[in-house]
């Protein structure tokens, strides 16, 4: 593993108290079979990494309960839906036409998020849909509500998975 012996430390927030997070190589490790796979086995991380299994199983607990989030999705393409991401343009209150949007539209969203960047779109919706119709249906629906000024979509046609390819830049002191 790159960076050998190196401690990265980080300050992390939970109940009013600061806590003071190290990182070691082994930590890394374990986050990044993690990401590849959150129900790794610690057996199996004991034995990569030749650490004893008590010390995998207090390792990982550290960082489940700090740093690393694990969220369960539902995979809609086994029920035949596809997904999108809308771009939506917003005049004014971007808090009010999200919650327009999820009153409307909510049996249709997955998620929703704010973004700044690009001036042609400051909310992103990513939204379920069975075939182009109820898409484009969606979309004109959208683009009736008072605020939006512009949707545009792009559909997910393959996910290539999580890559550990960011975690020593994230996971660096100078990160």
């Amino acid at each position: 593993m790159s960076n050998l012996g190196k401690n990265r430390n980080f300050v992390s927030q939970q109940s009013d108290q600061v806590n003071k997070l190290v990182l070691d190589d082994l930590d890394i490790g374990i986050i990044k079979e993690m990401i590849k796979d959150a129900e790794v086995k610690s057996t199996f991380l004991a034995s990569k990494y030749d650490s004893p299994l008590s010390t995998i199983q207090r390792r990982r607990a550290k960082l489940e309960h700090t740093i690393l989030k694990k969220k369960y999705y539902i995979n809609i393409s086994m029920f035949h839906w596809r997904r999108a991401d809308l771009m939506i343009s917003v005049d004014g209150d971007c808090g009010e036409a999200v919650a327009e949007l999820l009153r409307s539209f909510g049996k249709n969203i997955i998620s929703t998020s704010l973004r700044i960047g690009d001036p042609q779109a400051n909310i992103v919706a990513t939204v379920f849909y069975k075939d182009s119709r109820e898409l484009l249906n969606l979309m004109d629906g959208i683009r009736a509500i008072q605020s939006v000024k512009c949707v545009k979509w792009s559909e997910v046609v393959r996910d290539f998975g999580p890559t550990d390819a960011g975690i020593e830049t994230i996971l660096s002191p100078q990160g």
